[in-house]
């Protein structure tokens, strides 16, 4: 059974297709952080790119005073390597050391093959006990396999309609790489109604329609769903997960607990699996919010 981190996107941006609610305030991300460490969620997920969602985590973190774990990441475009820039990173979040330490996009290793020896010196340092990569495509997983390239960690998207790194998670374990997924209710797109959705969305209404029945049937709500798709993997470690609001985080812990305790098979929504990339990656969606 995969563990879930809380990430915290929507602690510095306003984030989310279904995010009716925008940024969440500082009083808001208390309750949050505390309420998880409550329901043993203990690792958080952030980045540089998220707004200022690295200096809220270290103000919160202070004021609610539990150890969590963090993984935050190198951003692209920078003219500082990451050996300089995690410094950044460790005195917004006020602490000395992370989990782990990602890079954002796999093409700034791609232009910077060089600075896996920053991430490596990271790692002898302390300041991060594991290093990895934030990937969008299977073909960056493998390359970093086949290749030996230093990696502990790999977050990657994975849900009902994105299955494409199934194929090589267990390369991936092989090489004992922690495998983390994110984007598993992909933005939210999967709490849409068939009926309302954007245009863009039009050629994947008949499978939002379908996980709407299977969760009928099944007697789940959606999230149980999502969630019981992506815990069926074993190779899976952990689950990233964003929230907006407590409640929601209440909702969704809920909604993890349920499909583990349960008996119900999943297998039949790999056949709701899409391959167009401008629906399954959100950065393509050409909508007036994302």
């Amino acid at each position: 059974m995969a563990d879930l981190i809380l990430g915290t996107v929507q602690f510095g941006l306003d984030y989310g297709i279904n995010n009716t609610h925008g940024k969440i305030v500082q009083s808001e991300v208390k309750k949050i952080l505390s309420f998880a460490y409550e329901n043993n969620i203990t690792m958080l997920d952030t980045a540089s790119a998220y707004g200022d969602s690295e200096t809220v985590l270290g103000n919160s973190i202070c004021e609610v005073d539990k150890p969590f774990s963090i993984i935050t990441k190198y951003p692209s475009n920078q003219s500082v390597c990451p050996l300089q820039w995690i410094d950044n990173s460790l005195q917004s979040l006020k602490v000395e050391r992370i989990y782990s330490y990602l890079f954002h996009n796999y093409s700034t290793f791609q232009e910077h093959p060089e600075y896996i020896e920053d991430f490596l010196q990271i790692k002898k340092s302390g300041k991060a006990e594991k290093i990895g990569f934030s990937l969008y495509y299977p073909s960056e997983a493998k390359y970093i396999v086949t290749n030996n390239i230093p990696c502990d960690i790999v977050q990657v998207p994975y849900n009902i309609f994105d299955q494409r790194f199934a194929a090589v998670f267990s390369i991936l374990k092989s090489k004992n790489i922690e495998i983390h997924v994110r984007s598993v209710f992909l933005q939210g797109l999967f709490f849409m109604s068939a009926e309302n959705i954007d245009m863009h969305f039009f050629p994947i209404k008949d499978n939002l329609t379908e996980i709407s029945r299977f969760a009928k049937i099944s007697n789940l709500d959606i999230s149980s769903v999502c969630f019981g798709y992506v815990n069926m993997n074993k190779h899976i470690d952990k689950i990233v997960i964003g929230v907006d609001t407590l409640e929601n985080l209440i909702s969704n812990i809920n909604s993890f607990r349920i499909v583990n305790e349960g008996k119900i098979d999943f297998s039949s929504l790999e056949e709701l699996s899409v391959t167009d990339e401008m629906i399954i990656l959100p950065f393509n969606w050409n909508l007036k919010k994302l």
